[in-house]
């Protein structure tokens, strides 16, 4: 929740822990700071224009925050009773929307979400990683007969690849407290979360009955005591714990490196660190005043017959050494350069890059547009052609390219202790071109 004008104010001011308690969630760390932080912006904010609106920014950002986790209480006060079930990577916007409808109206907004193309494809994106690959014919042919509106041969394959996907991962299966734990800073666990649906659509089932049901009750769908299940809400019920399930399981992998972060971010900081962060402020308020963008460049032809574009001090720079190691293939270069918020070993990150772009070979690339975003960001136009099993295609995207210390705080740039990494948004494109050409 920083910003390259006030990484300062995000130091951890007051220390509210307990001794061998966890960490707090990144938000709620950030509320109990918050006093203290806003007291410091206040007093920069008397001499310099740019830190009042980095701090109404912030406080902002705070607020959009404050408001979501509002929306959450909500839906799991209406919707996980209904057996919906709240995860991370569900749209903010369809929370949002949700707030100000009643349960009928806001049930058939998720059945939309839940079924719409986009959203089974991005899904779908989850199993061509190893995690969950061992499930992706199941999970093909499940969306494929939801495409036909086949609910009740759909349904099933859902549920399969919910046990699978829970039991190999846990050792239990997801309807006897397989997935069940709490884990750190994620929506998916907790109140409203993938626990409470379960239990719900875990409900034991001991007579047959032929009245319709409107969600994915596991024992009575598998032992055919609810035949009637063949509907739109079942089917986008048992998508939506699935899309929680993998969200789990996707959290508790990254869990470690997530708990090591918020320790060493909200540790007890000296009086020598106190002093270090005041002149750190000083100086980064002289640097922001002094702060002027470039010009916007258009037009520009910077590629792989540049000879150089020197040193590794301009954004421009090391995004065009960041292309060439693209063009070969050096994973472990490339992930050094990459953000990687949850610190996760560099070997780790090199090999999900060899997984993810195995096969894509890059045939060429441009820079052709520079626009200095912020003092601590920079976005740049790129062109690439790329190469899958002999079916070339192209594409034009941004690449946004940051400033930051090797925790990946933002930073001005040109300050001691930075350096320019590149924000992962080309590299997870590329992955999904190379499965789009892989499948012609």
């Amino acid at each position: 929740m920083s910003s390259g004008a006030t990484p300062a104010l995000v130091a951890p001011l007051v220390d509210n822990r307990v001794e061998n308690m966890p960490p707090k969630t990144p938000y709620d760390h950030m509320s109990v700071q918050l006093p203290a932080m806003r007291l410091i912006a206040k007093t920069l904010g008397l001499f310099s224009s740019r830190v009042r609106e980095s701090w109404r920014q912030v406080e902002s950002q705070l607020e959009s925050v404050q408001e979501m986790k509002i929306n959450i209480a909500l839906f799991s006060e209406r919707y996980v009773p209904l057996g919906w079930a709240n995860y991370d990577r569900m749209s903010s916007q369809v929370i949002a929307e949700l707030a100000n409808c009643d349960a009928e109206q806001g049930e058939q907004l998720l059945i939309q979400y839940h079924l719409d193309e986009r959203t089974l494809q991005v899904l779908g994106y989850r199993f061509h990683a190893p995690q969950f690959q061992p499930w992706r014919a199941i999970y093909e042919r499940a969306i494929e007969r939801c495409k036909a509106e086949d609910w009740l041969s759909s349904v099933p394959l859902i549920l399969v690849v919910i046990d699978g996907i829970c039991t190999t991962s846990s050792g239990k299966h997801p309807f006897s407290g397989g997935a069940d734990a709490q884990v750190f800073d994620t929506q998916t666990s907790g109140k409203g979360g993938l626990a409470e649906a379960l239990k719900v659509l875990g409900a034991t089932r001991r007579r047959l009955s032929e009245e319709p049901i409107d969600a994915p009750f596991r024992h009575g769908v598998v032992h055919g005591l609810n035949p009637n299940y063949g509907h739109p809400i079942v089917a986008a019920k048992a998508l939506n714990l699935l899309q929680a399930t993998t969200d789990y399981f996707v959290s508790i992998r990254d869990e470690a490196q997530r708990l090591a972060r918020a320790e060493e971010e909200q540790r007890s900081i000296s009086f020598r660190e106190v002093a270090a962060e005041m002149r750190r402020t000083a100086d980064l308020k002289a640097a922001v005043e002094s702060w002027r963008p470039r010009p916007e460049r258009t037009g520009l032809t910077i590629d792989e017959s540049c000879a150089g574009l020197g040193d590794d001090t301009t954004p421009e720079a090391v995004a065009a050494t960041y292309l060439q190691l693209l063009g070969k293939s050096n994973y472990g270069a490339l992930a050094a350069l990459h953000v990687d918020y949850p610190q996760r070993p560099l070997a780790y990150r090199a090999g999900q890059l060899r997984n993810e772009l195995k096969g894509l070979r890059l045939l060429h690339w441009s820079i052709s547009g520079i626009r200095d975003a912020s003092a601590g960001m920079t976005t740049l136009s790129v062109d690439v052609q790329v190469e899958v099993s002999g079916h070339r295609d192209e594409l034009s995207r941004e690449l946004r390219m940051i400033y930051a210390d090797q925790s990946f705080e933002l930073m001005m740039r040109g300050t001691a202790g930075g350096r320019w990494y590149v924000m992962p948004n080309l590299t997870t494109d590329l992955w999904v071109k190379r499965l789009q050409l892989g499948a012609l």
